[in-house]
């Protein structure tokens, strides 16, 4: 198995399957109320960030457990807001199996420049484009920062993806119906003025558990930082990225989103997992060579896409939305790993396991094989019986 894959344990393969199911989405506001003297856009943000060709700089990555910096990189970037096009190359190269990262949307080359070689990794995207501009639009329509002529009418889905909990990172967010977005101040990032704006849930509970931050530039509306701040059994927890030294739509050549390679380079691509996208349950349930799971959904949902994902891990996946909220089901050949201890519930007379969050999830394995359920906005008693209609499915 190649050095990339020797680093991946299996917990981490079934988050990246889950991931190709239940893709990273952001929060949604109800809105904020702001004085008189509170600014105002009278540009369209969808459009002035669309309008962004490239964004180079610093960009700095900090992650704290209980107030405590546990893990800081940075790295010189060369980004394409909206697509997979980007130039990463790390500062603190040695603490760094791959010190340069480049991607041209299809192709990640990942550079081990100490050794001369480099995994090269197909990406796979989902049918959906990128709807950053679009969710930054809601976020400021909901601050009131923007009003909506021409623009979004209602406020569904929210800001900017994070990483699941499982991987020590941020947990995924989707869209909930229960976070307001509200104007805090006008700050400075790198020198360049920012719009503040806090995302966070109007329940209490929730509110002591969760928040993101975003500082969004008040000319090219980019955001220039981001914090997502959680709580996981008890240890707090945040990740804040921020881009310091920045231009935006500096000339680039050709071959910037380009591996560096020469004749001595050694080149290899993993067998990570591929996905494969379908417009319906029928379409996947003919390629599968697994058994798709057929869940009864509550009447409101409707199929988006189903996934199938291949490589070191087997699986497949329905994903459903509803005015906002979201819903999958995954299957996959490798199981979980949850004990009779961890029970919450049964299903099909499997040890069942909760992963409450900002997104519910409840997981369970049989016969070999690991299944989830994920849903915002959902009861858990919903969740359990969608899970009982999946059961031990073969």
């Amino acid at each position: 198995m190649t050095r990339l894959l020797s680093r991946f344990n299996q917990r981490t393969l079934l988050v990246f399957l889950l991931l190709a199911v239940a893709l990273p989405i952001a929060f949604l506001g109800s809105g904020g109320v702001l004085e008189d003297s509170s600014p105002s856009v009278d540009a369209n943000v969808t459009e002035r960030y669309r309008a962004v060709d490239t964004l180079t700089g610093t960009q700095t990555v900090l992650i704290r457990t209980n107030g405590t910096v546990t893990s800081e990189n940075a790295a010189t970037v060369t980004l394409v807001p909206g697509s997979d096009k980007k130039r990463v190359r790390f500062h603190d190269a040695g603490t760094r199996q791959y010190d340069l990262q480049v991607s041209n949307g299809s192709t990640l080359w990942l550079h081990d420049t100490e050794e001369n070689a480099i995994d090269a990794i197909q990406l796979s995207n989902s049918p959906a484009e990128s709807r950053t501009g679009a969710r930054l639009q809601r976020l400021f329509v909901a601050a009131e920062l923007a009003d909506q002529a021409g623009r979004p009418q209602s406020i569904g889905v929210s800001p900017l993806p994070v990483l699941p909990r499982h991987t020590g990172i941020a947990p995924q967010v989707d869209a909930n119906r229960s976070y307001t977005v509200d104007f805090v101040e006008i700050d400075s990032v790198g020198g360049r003025e920012a719009y503040v704006l806090d995302v966070v849930p109007t329940d209490e509970v929730s509110r002591n558990r969760y928040e993101q931050r975003l500082w969004v530039d008040t000319e090219r509306l980019y955001p220039l930082r981001k914090q997502t701040a959680w709580t996981d059994n008890g240890t707090q927890r945040s990740v804040t990225t921020t881009y310091t030294n920045v231009t935006f739509d500096t000339p680039i050549s050709t071959d910037t989103f380009q591996p560096e390679r020469n004749a001595d380079t050694s080149v290899q691509r993993p067998n990570v997992p591929n996905t494969e996208w379908y417009r319906s349950r029928a379409d996947l349930k003919a390629q599968s060579s697994l058994s798709v799971p057929d869940p009864t959904i509550p009447s409101e949902f409707e199929l988006v896409y189903a996934t199938q994902t291949t490589g070191r891990i087997d699986g497949v996946g329905l994903r459903y939305a509803a005015d906002g909220r979201q819903l999958t089901v995954a299957k996959f050949n490798r199981t979980i790993g949850i004990d009779s201890d961890q029970r919450d519930v049964t299903i099909d007379g499997q040890p069942a396991a909760f992963d409450y969050g900002p997104t519910t999830s409840l997981s369970w394995d049989c016969n070999g094989y690991g299944y989830s359920v994920r849903g915002t906005d959902l009861e858990p008693d919903r969740l359990v019986e969608i899970g009982q209609s999946v059961g031990c499915n073969t």
